[in-house]
Formats: structure tokens, sequence, C-alpha cells
């Protein structure tokens, strides 16, 4: 038998990635990385945001599994 789903603790969980993504994506953060070099071809600020993209979508779907 599989254990119910505890619907409270993964709402809290999504909520934290949430918040962890607009804490990455906040101006004042974002100003450290607008900057003039590039990172294989890529400015530094387009690389950036990528990566938090990327990171922020792999919690939600760590998260998202774990919930099943």
């Amino acid at each position: 038998m599989t254990e119910p789903r505890d619907d409270g603790r993964l709402a809290g969980r999504l909520v934290a990635v949430g918040v962890l993504g607009f804490v990455l994506i906040v101006p004042p953060l974002l100003a450290q990385f607008d900057t003039m070099e590039r990172v294989l071809g890529v400015p530094v600020l387009w690389a950036y945001l990528h990566l938090v993209w990327v990171i922020v979508i792999g919690l939600v779907a760590v998260v998202g599994a774990r919930s099943k």
C-alpha cells in the first residue's frame, strides 16, 4: 500500500522553490551578473538566468517526484 500524500508538505516545498527562484532573480542580485563578460560566447547575465531557470525546473521535478 502506498502512503497518502502530504499535500501540506508538498505545497510548502513548492513555495520554498518559488521563493528561491524569486530571490535568485531580484534586481540587486541580477546587477552583479550584468557585465560585458561572456561565458562560452553568451553574456554572463543570460547564462545566469538560464542556470537559475534550469535549477528551479530541476527542483520542481525532484519535489514532484518525491511526492508520488
